[in-house]
């Protein structure tokens, strides 16, 4: 296991949703429609007419077996098949997501490279990180929000705790016995478990991996104790009687675990950090290529047999266009920025 950072937790709750972005985010909101205007309708047209004309890599933040790799293979084996061209998935994890984006910030402006990415490495790790090597604001153009993973706690069989309130309790008279790994600092699990902690008392030392999958293992050999983890990669462990499902970190109980309760209906004022999961393209991509790839994730998502696949998985279809993705990242960014400064995750 990687040494655990040292984080600095002070006594307060999660922040309540900010409907206003703050000025310098603005921008942001209209940035997949910049530039417009200065391209000839005829470019913009041929732009889009012609695109793909060759292979697509799309960047994936997390590791092969995380959620958002998962959603993002289904959208390219479908994209693929629609334009004719291969798109690639290229998983580059780490640093809680963000250096997929550092990947892709690099990549010329011309749709032909795309990021698959989610809440934590777009609108948390600003916040965690000092130095990330982009800025979410001027770097990056949002295309569409695919979908809203739902997650769960789980425990490794060896403790023998199958309830939150048993685990709090034992927690509490075994304050060094606990460990929960994530998929780094700054990702989703981390800081609804860091909250979590801070509301209940449960004591768990966070321990952050690179992949969900390397933490999953860990768990179910006993060499870990807990997870916070999407539906989507910890649901078939689960089923085998490898994992011990705890509590759902989300709004509502999960369809797949309608008799596990969730978080929010234990701890009084508790309000989960519910993911998305979207498509970006570097700031510059054409107008035009933003709106055709819109447009075909989209008529995917309507498929009914995709559809299908994500309620199996425990996603939630979202759809959302780039304006209506700029202002949900708007909300984020300030909302998640101060739960970070009040739970203390700054990481340097």
């Amino acid at each position: 296991m990687n040494p655990v950072a040292s984080f600095r937790i002070v006594t307060a709750r999660p922040a309540a949703h900010s409907r206003r972005p703050p000025q310098a985010l603005r921008a942001l909101a209209a940035v997949a429609l910049a530039g417009a205007a200065s391209l000839p309708l005829q470019a913009q047209a041929t732009d889009a007419g012609k695109y793909p004309e060759r292979p697509v890599r799309l960047i994936v933040s997390y590791a092969a077996g995380n959620v958002t790799d998962s959603l993002a293979r289904i959208v390219s084996d479908k994209l693929s098949a629609q334009w004719g061209q291969a798109v690639t998935v290229e998983n580059r994890p780490g640093q809680g997501g963000s250096i997929g984006a550092q990947t892709a910030v690099k990549a010329p402006a011309d749709g032909y490279t795309l990021l698959f990415s989610a809440m934590a490495a777009m609108a948390i790790n600003p916040h965690v990180y000092s130095n990330l090597g982009y800025d979410v604001r001027k770097d990056f153009l949002p295309i569409i929000n695919v979908a809203y993973p739902s997650s769960l706690i789980v425990a490794t069989p060896a403790l023998k705790i199958n309830n939150f309130k048993a685990l709090v309790d034992y927690s509490k008279a075994n304050p060094t016995a606990l460990n929960y790994g994530t998929a780094g600092n700054g990702t989703v699990p981390h800081l609804n478990m860091e909250a979590i902690k801070e509301m209940t008392g449960l004591v768990a030392q966070h321990v952050p991996y690179k992949a969900a999958s390397a933490v999953m293992t860990d768990v179910m050999g006993g060499r870990l104790q807990l997870q916070g983890e999407s539906v989507a990669v910890v649901m078939p462990q689960i089923k085998a009687g490898n994992l011990v499902p705890i509590a759902a970190t989300s709004v509502k109980r999960l369809p797949q675990l309608p008799d596990l309760p969730t978080v929010s209906e234990l701890v009084p004022g508790y309000v989960p950090v519910v993911p998305w999961l979207g498509i970006f393209a570097p700031v510059g991509t054409p107008p035009a290529i933003i709106a055709k790839v819109n447009q075909d994730v989209m008529a995917i998502l309507n498929m009914p047999d995709v559809q299908q696949r994500f309620q199996t998985v425990g996603l939630t279809t979202s759809g959302d266009g780039p304006q209506e993705f700029a202002r949900t990242i708007n909300s984020d960014y300030e909302r998640l920025g101060k739960l970070v400064r009040q739970l203390g995750l700054k990481v340097d």
